[in-house]
């Protein structure tokens, strides 16, 4: 997921450069390669099971208790009351100072960049592209206005996902009890806040406090995936495959032999190959 995050952000970070920095290489991925990825985020929730007669009975029971925990815009309201702030403070910080864009400009590193002034940034962003500023608001703005019209679109499914898992945790009378306490005046008022409140500013600034500790043991994390790693013997690269090997690659792959041998790495494996960066 922080590969993830980070790849959007450097995307979005990237636009701000001129045209002609972007062009070296276009790694723009395919309807495919997005279909694919679509594919794997699915694969990685699974598939829940069917409900159960008693637990399909229950529905209405749970509709009603997941409406009133989340009622219709109430994706919309997240967005526009917490996350919206939020994010574009967050896309802000990535595509408003231009270190990343300079970087792809320059071959300057990012960090040594980031030390210099914000003023000096900003004078040297502007030689290759005055504009790189607003393009920044504006790529921001579309892209929260994008993420908000993905986040009502999913809202129904994602209520009736929630009443049937309502279903499967409670039973009948269970949720008809949840359900007259929300009918009551405080009952309306849990009922309406009880989503809302998980991106409440006061939430958000409570898990901000946590990176500084994260940042801290990060290295403690690290050298212990590396000790980990260190016990298992390094992959090989396609080179060191033998024929039978690479024969039954490629049928796996469904592709000739030649057709794989044009394409395949040749040089010694890297670690990044096998950590999926």
């Amino acid at each position: 997921m922080k590969r993830l995050i980070l790849t959007a952000a450097s995307a979005l970070a990237l636009s701000a450069a001129p045209a002609a920095a972007q062009n070296v290489q276009s790694d723009e991925p395919t309807a495919e390669e997005l279909a694919a990825i679509g594919g794997l985020f699915g694969d990685m929730f699974g598939t829940a099971e069917p409900l159960t007669p008693e637990q399909e009975a229950s529905m209405p029971l749970a509709m009603q208790v997941v409406t009133r925990l989340m009622p219709e815009g109430t994706m919309g309201r997240v967005m526009d009351e917490t996350m919206a702030p939020m994010m574009d403070a967050m896309m802000g910080n990535v595509t408003g100072v231009p270190a990343i864009a300079l970087s792809a400009l320059t071959g300057r590193s990012p960090v040594e960049l980031g030390e210099l002034s914000e003023k000096n940034l900003e004078e040297a962003m502007a030689l290759f592209d005055p504009d790189a500023g607003e393009r920044a608001d504006a790529t921001n703005a579309a892209f929260l206005e994008l993420i908000t019209e993905i986040m009502i679109e999913v809202e129904p499914a994602y209520r009736a996902g929630l009443a049937r898992a309502y279903a499967t945790r409670f039973t009948k009378q269970e949720l008809s009890d949840i359900s007259a306490y929300f009918e009551t005046d405080i009952g309306a008022k849990f009922a309406g806040e009880s989503y809302i409140i998980y991106t409440d500013p006061q939430v958000m600034s409570a898990m901000n406090e946590l990176m500084p500790s994260v940042m801290q043991r990060m290295p403690d994390v690290m050298a212990e995936i590396e000790q980990v790693s260190a016990k298992y013997p390094a992959g090989r690269s396609y080179s060191q495959l033998d024929a039978g090997e690479k024969a039954r690659l490629a049928d796996l792959l469904g592709v000739s032999v030649e057709e794989l041998e044009a394409t395949a790495p040749q040089g010694e494996v890297t670690e990044s190959a096998y950590d999926g960066a």
